[in-house]
């Protein structure tokens, strides 16, 4: 990895095992949703528009990086909000939130923790649930 680039928080998930394992087959991951559309509207800190990232099943990952350079380990966990709230008897067709980056701010080298990153996600999934038999 280059001394400028950063990792994000997808860079840091690849690298480590989590506790239940890793999951990156979408019907495995979510074997009762027959589609998702999402949407992403990052903003900086005074609400400008720095990025819009669009998303359709199967090719959704675990996360929405953040685009801020100066951000370490930033972005915005999509799997755990989808699952969230599409599991149990509550089924929603339509998710809305808006979430402040995961990440920080810091030094080109990381020694150094400047705060919290300045970037927000504004994020739209439209879920389709496969029917029951």
């Amino acid at each position: 990895m280059s001394r400028d680039r950063r990792m994000k928080a997808s860079d840091v998930f690849n690298q480590s095992t989590p506790f239940l394992g890793k999951t990156s087959n979408f019907d495995e991951g979510f074997p009762g949703i027959a589609d998702l559309r999402v949407t992403v509207r990052e903003t900086d800190w005074d609400q400008s528009e720095v990025g819009h990232h669009y998303y359709t099943s199967p090719n959704i990952g675990r996360f929405v990086d953040c685009s801020n350079p100066r951000c370490y380990n930033g972005g915005f966990n999509l799997q755990s909000f989808v699952s969230l709230h599409t599991y149990g008897k509550d089924r929603k067709t339509l998710l809305e939130a808006t979430s402040p980056c995961q990440g920080y701010e810091g030094s080109p080298k990381g020694r150094k923790n400047y705060g919290p990153c300045d970037h927000r996600f504004e994020v739209k999934v439209e879920v389709t649930y496969k029917k029951e038999v």
